[in-house]
């Protein structure tokens, strides 16, 4: 199985995502300082949460089909 390498526009792609989901995540998990994200709850689950885990695995998802299918 031959491996083969994302393409410039994915990887800036999953950069994007990667870097808002780490900044949600200290924003919201690290007291370094205040928060800066206001906080929404639905259902008792906070949206940022969801928010966080859905960039994450859009990253990785985007970067898996970037890696296993040619041309993206």
């Amino acid at each position: 199985m031959a491996w083969t390498p994302p393409s410039k526009l994915i990887v800036i792609l999953t950069l994007i995502l990667m870097v808002f989901g780490i900044f949600i995540f200290i924003d919201v998990y690290m007291t370094f300082w205040d928060s800066l994200l206001p906080t929404i709850e639905i259902f008792n689950i906070s949206l940022w949460d969801l928010l966080i885990l859905i960039l994450f695995f859009l990253t990785w998802f985007l970067f898996f089909l970037g890696v296993k299918l040619k041309g993206i």
